[in-house]
């Protein structure tokens, strides 16, 4: 577990500044969906915002904090993430608006499932990569 976590930090930490926007979008959410699966909170925290709050298909809220020591506890666990038709709008702000179809199997507070989801992630570049800020 610990070598995949490695590796996922790695795959995340090499997100090149200078790709298209779409590839790096995707490689993005590549990066993010891989951390979700193994658990890897050092790569999930490096790729979001500090002040980030989630907003869960409860409508529950949570912290970056909160959620990544429910991720780091396993009270989340993520099974398997699929993505599907990634929509991409840079906005004048400059963040990028990013709107996309998840597919998640998981066990969230005790309870294991498959939901579709369709969420939009805000990010913006910071010291040349991508952070996700909503």
């Amino acid at each position: 577990m610990k070598i995949l976590a490695l590796l996922t930090t790695l795959f995340c930490m090499q997100m090149a500044p200078d790709t298209t926007l779409e590839k790096e979008v995707n490689q993005y959410l590549d990066c993010w969906n891989a951390a979700m699966v193994s658990a890897d909170t050092a790569a999930l925290a490096a790729i979001m915002d500090e002040a980030i709050v989630l907003r869960h298909l409860s409508g529950a809220t949570q912290t970056r904090s909160e959620w990544l020591a429910d991720v780091q506890s396993g009270t989340m666990r993520y099974h398997n993430v699929e993505k599907r038709d990634v929509r991409i709008r840079q906005e004048v702000d400059g963040c990028i608006k990013v709107r996309f179809t998840s597919i998640i199997t998981a066990t969230i507070w005790g309870s294991r499932g498959t939901w579709t989801l369709h969420p939009t992630m805000r990010l913006i570049r910071r010291d040349g990569r991508l952070v996700r800020v909503e």
